[in-house]
């Protein structure tokens, strides 16, 4: 039996909102979080994710956080459809694309010719720069010449492990995350990566927990920090959440994964039914297994109708019902489940309560269709921001005919990035899982009925 660990590691972890830094022992606490909005800089081209401010921030925690925890590792987790391009020397060829940034039409109609098909990648379609071999198609047709330059890609949770020690290194879970560059079932790359040479522009992959690496010499020094710190390959954040739950049992639930982005995972289940034209795809977990997954801009969507600051209550939830006010999906220039649709907020003289009413039950609908459409287990373990928000989960308990379940931490990335880094270690104790209580259970499937209704005819029209 390994002995428990002393030392204590540290989760970079790069939303596509946040970017957070934590601290966390082998049992699974969280002692100390930071977090800074994640920056950006604009390009003639795309808008670009800020990597040197990021690194700046980060050796600025390092530095503080060094002083006062025995900080031994580091493990990076990063969300996925990203990727830097470094030449021959190391050196970084171009900035690194935000994936909200569109790939001109001209490309997208030429890559969508080449594509492999959903039953090779399990990566459906996507708009904008979500499939990275989109974006990585568009810069190589449209500056050839400096493509050429292009020695190695990283994916980005394995860019800022070279960014920290120089190692070169590839990781799974990212190369499986709609990128249309790997095959599940073969566990290799896809048919298109290889044809176009991209394939061997990956280093060598490795697994997420493997300590890949020490800091090197002169970031350790800067940041007082000893120069054994070893850093781990890391993982897609999604996957790093997953892996909070399946790398100590095999029993897993299926996960409801939230913050930008709302995923709905289906461990153990079969990716065969997908469909891709929902959104629905395999991302694939730390030891390379397909799993079924859906999801859509859940935390943006409830944003964007909500508004910050209004408050819900039940009594704005059932004077919604009641009136049949309802929410159309889809928003943010993304498919969803209900592709073909444009997203639609009815206004009738709903007071600023009413609407924000509406907003969650759009996302308790939306999330329940997800989570129908990977056939998800009978308990359902709500991990991230919406575990905070009992109204919600009290709505989705409503619609599934099973058990909904949060954690008493909600930190599954940050968790199962740690347990990463300490893979070796003894488990930690068992997270305490409480029951989610079904908030107006009678109300809220009325309700879906009458919202699929308006859907089918929005769909049929």
């Amino acid at each position: 039996m390994p002995k428990k660990h002393q030392g204590k590691c540290v989760v970079f972890d790069v939303g596509k909102t946040f970017a957070k830094v934590s601290v966390v022992d082998s049992d699974g606490r969280i002692w100390i979080e930071r977090r800074r909005a994640t920056p950006h800089v604009d390009t003639p081209l795309y808008r670009a994710f800020d990597v040197d401010a990021l690194h700046d921030w980060l050796m600025e925690q390092l530095r503080d956080l060094g002083s006062h925890y025995a900080i031994d590792r580091i493990i990076p987790v990063t969300h996925g459809a990203t990727c830097a391009f470094l030449d021959e020397d190391h050196r970084l060829v171009q900035p690194v694309q935000d994936y909200e940034s569109a790939v001109p039409g001209e490309y997208v109609r030429a890559y969508g010719r080449i594509r492999p098909g959903f039953d090779e990648t399990q990566s459906p379609s996507l708009p904008l720069g979500l499939n990275l071999g989109c974006q990585i198609f568009w810069h190589s047709r449209r500056a050839p010449t400096l493509f050429a330059r292009v020695r190695w890609i990283l994916n980005y949770p394995q860019y800022w492990v070279w960014r920290l020690t120089g190692a070169l290194c590839n990781e799974v879970t990212s190369m499986g995350c709609h990128t249309d560059l790997w095959c599940p079932e073969r566990k290799d790359f896809s048919s298109l990566a290889v044809k176009q040479g991209w394939a061997e522009l990956f280093p060598p992959m490795h697994p997420a927990w493997e300590p890949v690496a020490t800091l090197r010499g002169d970031l350790a020094q800067a940041a007082g920090l000893p120069p054994s710190v070893k850093v781990c390959v890391g993982a897609h954040d999604t996957n790093a959440a997953l892996a909070s739950v399946i790398v100590d049992s095999d029993d897993s639930p299926a996960l409801l994964s939230t913050g930008t982005w709302y995923i709905a995972m289906a461990p153990g289940a079969s990716p065969e039914d997908l469909v891709p034209q929902r959104d629905c795809l395999a991302n694939v977990d730390v030891y390379g297994r397909p799993v079924p997954c859906a999801r859509f801009m859940g935390g943006r969507v409830y944003d964007s109708i909500v508004g910050n600051g209004t408050t819900v209550d039940e009594a704005a939830l059932r004077a919604v019902m009641r009136k049949g006010t309802a929410a159309l999906p889809v928003f943010l220039d993304t498919p969803g489940v209900c592709p073909g649709l444009n997203g639609e907020v009815p206004v009738s003289g709903e007071t600023a309560r009413e609407k924000a009413a509406i907003g969650l039950l759009y996302v308790a609908l939306m999330t329940s269709a997800c989570l129908d459409l990977v056939r998800a287990s009978d308990q359902v373990l709500i991990e991230g921001p919406a575990a905070g928000n009992p109204l919600l989960c009290g709505l989705i308990a409503a619609l599934r005919p099973g058990q909904v379940v949060v954690e008493d931490n909600r930190n599954a990335v940050t968790l199962g990035a740690a347990r990463l880094a300490f893979y070796d270690s003894p488990a930690p104790r068992a997270r305490i899982r409480q029951v989610v209580a079904p908030v107006l259970r009678d109300d809220i499937r009325r309700y879906r009925e009458l919202w699929r209704g308006r859907v089918s005819a929005e769909l049929a029209a």
